[in-house]
């Protein structure tokens, strides 16, 4: 309901995630919030909680059935519980596909040797990397219930991450 838009949690809170951690939880998978055309993703390099969520039901809202050519696919692979990483793919609004290899979570920390280490990344003007086709990044920034989406070639990023 539209009562709750302004009250949600913060995907970044630090004490949500020691809290998270100290149980042995390193990634946490919503929906109930459109994310657009595909899973959004906060990176664990943040808080070390890796936040996925996947309602991709707003996903094209000029199609009957708000979904349109948009198909999301979610997946955990990896030895156990407490080493793994996220893969996501599909088809996007337009009909272009996507996989994206998210950095393994090992224990309690990040493995940046595998997996793309600009996925889950807030850019330096708010949009958000979420998922790479064979040529671009899809990046995405919101407010409200509006998704913005923009699509930079892959060799471009580097100059839109933060500097922190």
């Amino acid at each position: 309901p539209l009562v709750f838009e302004n009250v949600s949690s913060n995907p970044r809170d630090p004490e949500v995630a020691a809290w998270l951690k100290d149980d042995g939880i390193r990634r946490v998978v919503v929906g109930h919030k459109p994310t657009g055309d595909c899973p959004a993703v906060l990176s664990a390099a943040y808080t070390g909680v890796e936040i996925v969520s996947g309602d991709t039901s707003y996903s094209d809202t000029s199609a009957d059935d708000n979904r349109g050519l948009a198909l999301p696919n979610i997946e955990i692979v990896g030895e156990s519980k407490a080493d793994n990483q996220l893969e996501i793919s599909g088809r996007l609004s337009d009909g272009r596909e996507y996989h994206s290899v998210f950095n393994r979570l090992h224990g309690d920390e990040i493995d940046k040797t595998v997996g793309d280490s600009n996925l889950g990344i807030e850019t330096r003007d708010g949009y958000w990397i979420k998922a790479h086709t064979s040529k671009h990044y899809r990046l995405c920034r919101g407010k409200g219930r509006e998704v913005e989406h923009n699509d930079v070639p892959k060799l471009s990023i580097a100059h839109m991450r933060p500097t922190s």
